[in-house]
């Protein structure tokens, strides 16, 4: 059964615009487009490819690795590499978020075990600003080992 673009969209839960956009990069089609007036058509029997596409962008896959995934067949080895690399970049960027972490709990307990006079403000901002370099030097170190290994 073919739909219009907008009943597709609707029945999909996807909207017209990132139909559009799939069209166009070419990674998911409309069954038959009307010569006439432009309209885009679309069978229902595409919703387990749209449906397989849009679980790749859960995961995080870019459009880009999608297509890459479907001009492949779906082939298995496309696809475990695919998974791989964004596997990858999530585990990076768990690394940077418990390195975000550590820092905020080592700036919280400089703040909390702190023992200068407190009725100077100027003094109190300057330990707080020399806590916040420190761990920022760290950070890039860590940054620099992420970027470079």
């Amino acid at each position: 059964m073919l739909l219009k673009i907008h009943d597709f969209a609707e029945f999909s839960g996807v909207s017209t615009r990132a139909l559009h956009l799939y069209d166009r990069i070419e990674l998911f089609c409309p069954d038959k487009t009307d010569e006439s007036n432009g309209y885009r058509y679309y069978d229902t029997d595409q919703m387990f490819e749209l449906n397989t596409i849009l679980s790749f962008k859960k995961l995080g896959l870019t459009l880009k690795d999608i297509k890459e995934i479907k001009l492949s067949g779906y082939a298995k080895d496309i696809i475990v590499i695919k998974l791989s690399e964004r596997k990858t970049e999530n585990q990076k960027l768990i690394d940077i978020a418990v390195c975000d972490n550590e820092i905020i709990e080592s700036i919280l307990t400089g703040i909390k075990n702190d023992k200068t006079n407190k009725s100077d403000p100027k003094q109190e901002a300057f330990m707080l600003s020399r806590l916040v370099c420190l761990e920022n030097e760290r950070l890039e170190n860590f940054f620099s080992e992420i970027l470079w290994l």
